[in-house]
């Protein structure tokens, strides 16, 4: 490693070069994964926020909570089996206005228990359970960049029911939809404003508990928050696509590196010819080589991280970015690891150097 690191010193233009491209390729791909997750967070973040292990809903729904249906005494039957907290949650894609604006703007109800444990986190104003208001509402921040602020008076666009903005939550996202939580109260008055004879339903019951082979309940299906989140309509061919781009992306860039290696690594072949003349073993000589693209890899791996974390915290709250340290720590390793196995090539190369023929010039 000591000899990697010399030879990187002496010749610096070179490889200066060669650790700008790289950066900026780990850039590019820690940049498209933070999307990639970012727009999965669009489709599923009020889910994956919620704090709940499972969901129960009609066994005829197909894990789709949007067009499940569960009566109360469903609910109530639910309830009864269950050994932990549980709470009934709908969702509705529905239209919002400001007051004095016909400008529609597009928003996800979530109607929910104010006081149970799908409330979301307030990061400005109060509850829904501390709120002594009829119809309070509490939305994503992101309805701030629609003009919306703190104890606004917003309408439902299709009913025209007033309700008062009494928080805001940030990132909550259902279906690239923003999320606005409300009672489940103020959820019924605009279901029946609609639909007179609106009766009661919930799509969906979240539940705490580990074990759910104690609930059976007719016609009721229970399943993990990641298998909810999975059916949400186009979460998995969204990400999978994006994610088949994005470990393409892994796998080029890094074969890159090592094809500069393999060019670098020809053009001084008789530089290992002479190493080996002088009595330098393949090991050593392999050493250095795989050692040179670790130290380049690793400080590339640590400035692209550097860079896209710093870009991340100037970027405008609409632009769907959400880069987990988990991934972009699994991305670099793999980018590291690639990288290293794709410079073998140029050992090869290498082993096959003859230093009487090098030397010699007749390469």
């Amino acid at each position: 490693m000591k000899l990697a690191w010399k030879e990187l010193k002496h010749d610096k233009a070179r490889y200066v070069m060669v650790e700008a491209i790289l950066v900026l390729m780990v850039f590019m791909v820690l940049f498209l994964s933070g999307l990639a997750n970012g727009l999965g967070r669009a489709v599923s973040a009020g889910i994956e926020n919620a704090d709940a292990k499972y969901f129960a809903v009609n066994d005829t729904a197909e894990n789709l909570i949007t067009i499940s249906s569960l009566t109360p005494a469903q609910v109530d039957e639910v309830k009864k089996q269950a050994t932990g907290n549980i709470a009934t949650l709908d969702i509705q894609r529905m239209n919002l206005n400001t007051k004095g604006s016909d400008n529609k703007i597009d928003v996800t109800y979530f109607a929910i228990d104010p006081s149970g444990f799908l409330a979301p986190v307030i990061t400005e104003g109060i509850s829904l359970e501390e709120a002594d208001v009829e119809n309070g509402i509490v939305l994503d921040d992101s309805f701030k960049d629609e003009g919306i602020a703190l104890n606004d008076e917003i309408m439902d666009s299709t009913t025209g029911i007033a309700m008062k903005v009494v928080g805001f939550t940030h990132d909550e996202y259902y279906g690239h939809s923003s999320i606005g939580f409300m009672s489940v109260e103020t959820y019924t008055a605009i279901r029946k404003e609609i639909n007179p004879a609106y009766e009661l339903m919930y799509h969906a019951v979240a539940l705490q508990q580990d074990n759910m082979e104690s609930i059976h309940v007719d016609g009721v299906s229970i399943s993990d928050k990641a298998t909810i989140i999975k059916n949400i309509p186009g979460y998995s061919a969204e990400q999978t696509t994006i994610n088949m781009i994005i470990w393409v992306l892994v796998v080029i860039s890094a074969a890159i590196l090592g094809v500069f290696f393999y060019i670098i690594t020809i053009q001084k072949q008789k530089q290992y010819g002479v190493l080996k003349a002088i009595g330098m073993r393949m090991s050593e000589i392999s050493t250095m080589i795989i050692g040179q693209v670790a130290i380049l890899a690793c400080v590339g791996m640590v400035i692209g991280n550097a860079l896209v974390w710093g870009m991340s915290k100037v970027l405008p709250s609409g632009m769907p970015f959400y880069l987990e340290g988990k991934s972009a720590a699994v991305i670099s390793a793999a980018f590291m690891v690639i990288a290293i196995v794709s410079s073998l090539v140029s050992t090869r190369k290498v082993a096959k150097v003859d230093p009487i023929v090098t030397i010699g010039g007749n390469e």
